[in-house]
C-alpha cells in the first residue's frame, strides 16, 4: 500500500460510522442551493449517516428554531464535497470524521472543529466498525488479513485506518493488505461472492450481515484504538469565518451540543428519526449499534487517540496542533 498516495490525497475519504443511503424529510437540500450569510441562517453540510440523528432530531423538534437558526441540512457524498461547499460559501459548518480533517487541515485547508458529532460506543465490544467475515471463512485472527482483500468506501480514511489498526495490533503488517473500494451497501454481497474475504462495517449492513447473513466478526479495532471511548466524528468550520462570526459560531456549536445531549436521553426517539432520515427500516433502527452522543465533551483528550494512530500509521504527515484545531468561544 503506498502511503505517499494516502497522504496525497487528503481529504478523500469523508469519515463513515454507516451507510451512505439517500436521505429526506423537511430543510434536506440536494446540494444544488446556496446559502445565506451567517446570521440566522445555517447551513450544515451532512453525509446521511447515522450520526445526522442527533441534529436532525433536534430540527425536528425545533431546537434550532429556538436558537435562531433557520437549518438546512445539505447532503453530499463526501467530506470534499463539503469542504468544497464550504469554500463557496454555500455551507458554514460541515460533519466529517477526525481523519478527514486531520488530512484535510494538514493538506491546506484552515479548518476548526467547533463541536463533537459522535463517539464510540464506551464498550469495546459493542464496535460499530467490526471486521466481518463469512461464516465459513478459515480467517481466524486479523493478522491473517495478509494477502486478503478487504472491502472500504474509501482510500486513506477512517474505516481504513481502522482496518489498518486491527492488524496491526494482531501483529500484522497493514501494507500487506489489498484494499477494495466498494460502496458500502455493496460491501456484504461483495463478502458473500468471495469478490472480497473482510469488510469494515458499517451499520445497519452490521446488523444485517451478521442477523440475516451470518457474518461474524473477525475483529473489533475499538479494541485498540483505545481503552476508553474517543471522539470520532466532528462539526468542523473555515477558520476565517469562525474568527469573523464568533458569536453566530458559539450559538451553532451550543445548539449541537444540545442535540447531542438530548439524544443521549432519548435514544428510541433518536433511533426513530436515524430511520426517517437514512429511509432504513424502523425496526431495523431500533436494533442497530450506534455511537455515543452526548457523552463526549469536545476536547484535545478525547480526539487524541485517532490523532496518534493517524500519525502512527501515516494517514497524517505531522502531529496534530490540538490547540489549534479546537476552536473555543
Amino acid at each position: 500500500m503506498d502511503r505517499a498516495f494516502l497522504r496525497g490525497i487528503g481529504v478523500a475519504a469523508a469519515a463513515t460510522f454507516a451507510l451512505t443511503l439517500t436521505a429526506c424529510g423537511s430543510g434536506i437540500e440536494d446540494g444544488t442551493g446556496t446559502a445565506g450569510e451567517p446570521g440566522g441562517d445555517l447551513v450544515l453540510g451532512v453525509i446521511p449517516v447515522t450520526d445526522i440523528g442527533p441534529v436532525y432530531m433536534a430540527q425536528q423538534n425545533g431546537v434550532f428554531d429556538d436558537a435562531g437558526l433557520n437549518l438546512t441540512l445539505q447532503q453530499t457524498g463526501s467530506s470534499p464535497e463539503i469542504i468544497q461547499a464550504m469554500q463557496s460559501g454555500q455551507v458554514q459548518v460541515g460533519y466529517g470524521g477526525t481523519t478527514s480533517v486531520f488530512q484535510a487541515v494538514q493538506n491546506g485547508i484552515d479548518l476548526v472543529v467547533i463541536a463533537a458529532a459522535s463517539a464510540t460506543p464506551d464498550d469495546p465490544a459493542e464496535g460499530i466498525n467490526d471486521l466481518l467475515v463469512t461464516a465459513d471463512s478459515p480467517l481466524e485472527s486479523a493478522k491473517d488479513l495478509e494477502g486478503k482483500k478487504v472491502a472500504i468506501n474509501g482510500p486513506g480514511g477512517y474505516t481504513q485506518l481502522l482496518s489498518d489498526l486491527a492488524v496491526k495490533g494482531d501483529g500484522g503488517d497493514p501494507s500487506k493488505v489489498e484494499y477494495v473500494q466498494i460502496g458500502i451497501p455493496d460491501q456484504p454481497a461483495a463478502l458473500e461472492s468471495g469478490a472480497v474475504d473482510a469488510f469494515v462495517a458499517g451499520e445497519p449492513f452490521g446488523t444485517l450481515g451478521r442477523e440475516e447473513n451470518g457474518f461474524r466478526t473477525l475483529a473489533n479495532p475499538f479494541e485498540h484504538l483505545s481503552d476508553e471511548a474517543v471522539v470520532a466524528g466532528v462539526w468542523y468550520a473555515l477558520r476565517s469565518e469562525v474568527e469573523a462570526n464568533p458569536d453566530y459560531y458559539a450559538n451553532v456549536a451550543d445548539t449541537i451540543e444540545s442535540a447531542n445531549e438530548y439524544a443521549l436521553d432519548n435514544d428510541d426517539e433518536l433511533r426513530e428519526n436515524i430511520a426517517e432520515f437514512t429511509r432504513i427500516d424502523p425496526e431495523l433502527a431500533a436494533r442497530i449499534r450506534l455511537g455515543s452522543y452526548g457523552k463526549l465533551p469536545l476536547t484535545a483528550e478525547n480526539l487524541q487517540a485517532l490523532a496518534d494512530w493517524s500519525y502512527e500509521l501515516s494517514y497524517i504527515e505531522n502531529e496534530v496542533d490540538m490547540d489549534s484545531l479546537i476552536w473555543e468561544p
